[in-house]
């Protein structure tokens, strides 16, 4: 679940906090004066984020290198047909 929490009162029930993420799954989006600041998640949720996150830029990588000898300006009309024909299936 996700909750809202102000960093005064996150810092006064760290202990408890973290015990709902960790055993609830619980996650919580902390504030400074009604301003989200940082989020709290269980450590697996982050683990299985920075995964994906390093699989997205390593299909980046490999996406560059495949097309650096391609003009860019033919590579942005593929890019375009290609999410036209997305758009219409």
């Amino acid at each position: 679940m996700l909750k809202k929490i102000s960093a005064q009162k996150a810092r006064q029930r760290f202990g408890e906090l973290m015990d709902e993420v960790r055993i609830r799954g619980d996650r919580y989006i902390v504030e400074r004066g009604k301003r989200p600041m940082v989020v709290v998640i269980p450590v697996e949720e982050y683990v299985a984020w920075e995964k994906i996150r390093e699989g997205l830029y390593e299909k980046i990588r490999q996406i560059r290198e495949r097309n650096q000898d391609i003009e860019s300006e033919v590579l942005e009309r593929e890019i375009r047909e290609a999410i036209e024909a997305a758009r219409q299936v």
